[in-house]
């Protein structure tokens, strides 16, 4: 009798089992094989061989994020309503804002980027959002370099995470390849051009493999390779000396370019949602960066103090949540309409503070004065 319970015991675990492995892999199949909105993968979004990925210029979608959360894009492929001239509009004191998603705004509509909310704090300062989602600091640089020299403008915002500093050893992201910045002999070298063109293969897989840590057997052989080979090597946000010299010849550069533009550079480190409370890698570049504020003299905005001083559920406002109405899952994470203004308000503030910005917000308020029923509005784009 126990004989046969046994054997009947074995066989209901056997079934069991296969039946978990049965749905664990048809789960797993099933999400493979649907389509998924991602931003870095979508109609949005172009090759570009010195760059590796930039907007599509004259994009437009009304429901791009959600419904009736939009995207737009200008003739460069600026996120923005309406073209730029290339000379600064009277009256006006121009903010180039370079960055990655939580500058572009991703899952948030144009007219609630930080970027653009500067221009609702302070009718004197003209914004363009030159940032894109994924971006490096290298891409970031690169893009500065290439575009900024062809419009006029006073202050250059560069805005970052933590994460942005790793990517710098990163040949390729999401199903895009990318630029690669080297340091030889004091000057930068820019590897890895023309920027390898990746098929919509690789964009597919790019955004799956992470489904795969579904499955039991990948989960457990994953975390035996981690047993074995605890020591392999890693990307780390924490800086190396080889990351910081290219970061600080990256900085000179930009320096020497905005002092020939007329422009001020300022730098400006964001918080992100897992820096409720202070972590190790971004405490190691903020360190260095306002050890390198010092000597260089450009102007740094860290808004990490003040963000960690918010009350928690005042933090918790600022980002979308899982679960929002949101077409792409990777919207999560990154500010609200909530958090930009947040932002917008903490850089306007700051920005406000230093001599040589504040100088230049006194003449456009005067160049503004007289210049008697002058119109300054942008031209709108077609299908507005």
């Amino acid at each position: 009798m126990c004989k046969k319970i046994g054997v009947a015991v074995a066989i209901a675990m056997v079934f069991f089992f296969l039946l978990e492995g049965i749905c664990s892999s048809g789960y797993v199949l099933y999400q493979l094989l649907i389509p998924q909105h991602r931003i870095l993968s979508g109609f949005s979004m172009q090759y570009d061989q010195e760059l590796g990925w930039v907007s599509v210029p004259n994009f437009y979608d009304r429901n791009f994020f959600a419904p009736n959360i939009d995207l737009r894009t200008n003739s460069r492929g600026f996120r923005a309503d309406h073209e730029f001239t290339r000379d600064v509009p009277p009256g006006k004191l121009r903010i180039i804002c370079s960055g990655d998603s939580f500058t572009f705004g991703h899952g948030i509509g144009n007219g609630h980027t930080w970027c653009q909310q500067l221009e609702a704090i302070d009718n004197r300062l003209q914004t363009i959002n030159m940032a894109e989602s994924g971006y490096g600091l290298d891409q970031m640089y690169l893009r500065y370099r290439r575009e900024g020299p062809t419009l006029d403008h006073d202050v250059h915002l560069l805005a970052f995470i933590t994460e942005d500093f790793s990517r710098l050893r990163l040949t390729r992201l999401v199903g895009y390849g990318k630029p690669l910045l080297k340091l030889r002999d004091d000057e930068i070298m820019v590897e890895n051009v023309p920027v390898p063109k990746e098929s919509p293969l690789m964009h597919w897989l790019a955004f799956k493999p992470h489904l795969l840590r579904e499955l039991r057997s990948v989960s457990v052989a994953s975390s035996l390779v981690d047993w074995v080979l605890p020591a392999r090597e890693r990307l780390s946000d924490s800086p190396t000396n080889e990351s910081c010299l290219l970061v600080d010849k990256m900085i000179e550069e930009l320096q020497a370019m905005d002092k020939q533009n007329a422009s001020v550079l300022v730098l400006v480190f964001l918080p992100k949602m897992s820096d409720y409370n202070p972590g190790a890698g971004s405490q190691s570049w903020r360190t260095w960066l306002h050890a390198e504020s010092a000597k260089r003299g450009f102007v740094l905005i860290d808004l990490m103090d003040d963000f960690q001083n918010l009350p928690v559920s005042m933090k918790d406002g600022m980002f979308i949540w899982p679960g929002f109405s949101q077409y792409f899952t990777e919207s999560a994470g990154h500010y609200d309409d909530q958090g930009h203004e947040w932002v917008a308000e903490q850089i306007h503030a700051k920005l406000l503070s230093v001599p040589a910005i504040a100088e230049k917000l006194k003449y456009a308020s005067t160049a503004a004065a007289s210049q008697s029923n002058a119109s300054l509005s942008p031209t709108p784009l077609k299908g507005k």
